[in-house]
This record gives structure tokens, C-alpha cells and sequence, in this order.
């Protein structure tokens, strides 16, 4: 065990403490897939050196026996990493079916001594085996549904509650949910999928959720300008523009209709939710702030709290200054501890949103100490969240 850092804090002039900070020594190791060539890289990159693939903090795997590994200073308590190469963001691990890895979390401590991985390929490659359908239920999917808004087109997948055959007189609420390409099957997921389909299913049939609609709309090639709402400065420090609005007016005055005019829907807002993840969080808590009269619910799952304007605001900080109250709508938001290491985001949103709701039950903040910015654990939080917002 090692102390690598003092930072003395003066309670009194006579009274000084001096938290420290313990870390691990760690032979990091990963068995690589078969493609790597010597010209390659390997970075491990994590919490605990702000992600840094570059610089000082830049912690580069060297090959020793058909192994790459590096000893890495890995502070006690919850760590978040990954493995990145060529510097490549979309060169990061992925499963045989080219699913990505989430992001590995360990809990350091003074008996941690060695970290090993097989890593079955990267995301980049191509796929070694055929993922099979997860999908569960009675889901109608649509390709290239026309996207006026957006000036392309898209995929649209439509899950029908186990009663709306046998139910012709019943109309039901709706759920619609960003990135749809990760919520009901496994082999168009990005990562994992998040089995809405199965959560909904489980909690209908045992009585917690009332039956529902559920779309999912895939994103598409600009994501990123596409799931936000305001202008910001990428990860590199070009300035972008937010396109999140024109997605919007797609969902309400495009494929809103649609859905009403060919499925047994309720119509109002009170019926009507949005959900989404990271970006997807992001635009959930626009619609509350701008589109309340079409949606009365909205789930953020670990909305992209470190997205910046010009000034190194928050962008969605910087919105909730701009307004002064929120109407009517049911909000529920969460975030994993260690995808910021710490509250303080959360807490600062919390308390911004509690300030401009009009009533109190309107919010619901879980924090999630072993969370990490990835489906499988939204898949988790899910069940929580729509009982919470539909009851």
C-alpha cells in the first residue's frame, strides 16, 4: 500500500487534518485478441487518470509472452477503466458478436496486486460470431421511416403490450426511447441491450406496471449534434452545434402521429414519456424543460452532466439558469458514482430541478454507487424508473 498524496485541510488554527489518499501498485494484464500486430498500441485509461491517452497520465500496455500489461498506480475504492488502441475510441473491447465491453469497474484495495483480461475483440473488427435476437414480445419494426426533420431516414422498433390483440377497445400510454437500436435485442445493440421488452413483460405480468406501448427510434450518424439540444464544444474543443430541437419536433409533430393515428394510444401528455441514456438523458430533461404539453413523464439515465458550452459551463446546467419553472411534468433521473467520481453533478442538478418544479413528488434522483456509464446497468434501473414514473 502506498500514500500518494497529502492535502492538509485547517479546521481551526490549532486543529489540521490531513486526509490521505492510499493506491495499489497493479500488474494490469490483458490477453489480446489475435489480430493485434506488433505496430499497435494499448492504453489503459480510467478514473483514475481522467481518461488520459496522452501526456504524463497516459498509461501505455507493453507485450511481454503473448500478454500486454503495465503497472498502473490504482487508488482504494471504486475504479473505473478501459482499454482503448491506436488511440482509437472505437477500438475499445467487445465480445465475440462485436457488443461493447462496458467499462470494467473494480473496488481497489490493500490486497489487490494483479488485474487480468481476455479481451475477445475490438469493436472495430468485425464481428467473429452471429449475435442471436433477444427480443421478447409482439415488436413491430420499421426501416427507413421517413425523418423529415432530421433530412434522413431511420429505424423505428414498436413493442405492443401482451393485451392489445385480445383488448380492441383499450388504448394504452406510451413510452418512447432514444438510442433504439440497444433497447430490445442484443444483436443491434451497441453494447448490451437494455430488455426493456423483458422488464415490461415481468412487471405487467406480476402486477407493478400497468401495460404500455413502447418505441424505440435508433440514432443515427450525428448522434452527437443530434441528441443535443444546445450548442457545445466537443471532446477535441471544436465548437458544435445542438440539433437536439429538430429531433425533437420529429418525435412530436412526425413520428408522435404516426404512432397515434395507427396504434391505440392515449394521447395526452400525462400518458406520453420520454427516455433515454448519456446524450439520450440529456434530451429526456429538454423535453421536461420544453416539451412538457406532449410529454408528462421523462427518465434521464446518466445524462451527459460534463457536456460543455464556450464558457465551460455545462450546457444543461446553463439551460436550467435560463428557466425559471418547470410545469407539470414527472421527472426521474439517475447516475453511477463512478462516472464522476462523486455527487457533486448530481447533487447541483437536483437541486436546480427541485427549485423549478411546481410541486413536490415530481422528482426522483437515484444514485447508484457501482454504476457505470453503460446499458447493462441502466438495463438495472429500469424496472425502478418507469413504476416509479407510471404509478
Amino acid at each position: 500500500m502506498r500514500i500518494i498524496s497529502f492535502k492538509v485541510f485547517c479546521a481551526s488554527a490549532f486543529l489540521c487534518l490531513a486526509p490521505q489518499v492510499f493506491a495499489e501498485l497493479v500488474n494490469v494484464s490483458i490477453v489480446p485478441p489475435k489480430n493485434l500486430s506488433a505496430k499497435d498500441t494499448v492504453h489503459i485509461l480510467g478514473t483514475f487518470n481522467g481518461w488520459a491517452m496522452e501526456g504524463d497520465a497516459a498509461v501505455k500496455l507493453n507485450a511481454q509472452d503473448g500478454m500486454l500489461s503495465a503497472t498502473v498506480d490504482l487508488p482504494h475504492g471504486d475504479v473505473l477503466f478501459t482499454f482503448v488502441k491506436n488511440g482509437n475510441w472505437m477500438s475499445v473491447p467487445a465480445t465475440k458478436t462485436g457488443n461493447k465491453w462496458c467499462d470494467i469497474y473494480e473496488k481497489i484495495t490493500e490486497n489487490t496486486k494483479s488485474l487480468s483480461y481476455t479481451i475477445p475483440a475490438w469493436k472495430d473488427d468485425a464481428p467473429l460470431e452471429q449475435a442471436s435476437s433477444t427480443h421478447t414480445g409482439n415488436i413491430i419494426s420499421i426501416s427507413d421511416f421517413d425523418m423529415p426533420q432530421l433530412k434522413r431516414t431511420g429505424n423505428i422498433s414498436i413493442y405492443l403490450p401482451p393485451s392489445y390483440d385480445a383488448k380492441q377497445n383499450t388504448k394504452f400510454p406510451v413510452l418512447y426511447v432514444l438510442d433504439g437500436q440497444n433497447i430490445f435485442d442484443a444483436r443491434t445493440a451497441f453494447s448490451d441491450e437494455w430488455r426493456i421488452d423483458e422488464s415490461v413483460e415481468m412487471l405487467i405480468k406480476e402486477h407493478h406496471l400497468q401495460e404500455l406501448i413502447v418505441v424505440a427510434i435508433a440514432n443515427g450518424p450525428r448522434r452527437w449534434n443530434e441528441y443535443t439540444p444546445w450548442d457545445f464544444v466537443d471532446w477535441g474543443g471544436k465548437p458544435q452545434q445542438g440539433e437536439g430541437k429538430f429531433t425533437m419536433q420529429f418525435i412530436k409533430e412526425t413520428l408522435k402521429p404516426y404512432i397515434d393515428n395507427n396504434y391505440r394510444t392515449l394521447k395526452n401528455a400525462k400518458s406520453t414519456g420520454l427516455a433515454g441514456s448519456s446524450l439520450g438523458g440529456m434530451m429526456a430533461l429538454f423535453a421536461a424543460m420544453e416539451y412538457s404539453e406532449t410529454f408528462g413523464f421523462v427518465a434521464a439515465f446518466s445524462p451527459s452532466l460534463s457536456l460543455t458550452n464556450g464558457k465551460g459551463e455545462p450546457i444543461i446546467i446553463a439551460a436550467l439558469k435560463a428557466t425559471k419553472s418547470l410545469k407539470d411534468v414527472k421527472i426521474y433521473f439517475d447516475m453511477g458514482k463512478v462516472e464522476f467520481n462523486g455527487y457533486k453533478e448530481v447533487d447541483e442538478l437536483e437541486t436546480m430541478l427541485l427549485a423549478r418544479l411546481p410541486k413536490e413528488g415530481m422528482l426522483k434522483v437515484v444514485r447508484d454507487d457501482t454504476g457505470r456509464h453503460c446499458e447493462v446497468d441502466w438495463a438495472k434501473r429500469f424496472p425502478g424508473a418507469i413504476t416509479w414514473l407510471m404509478n
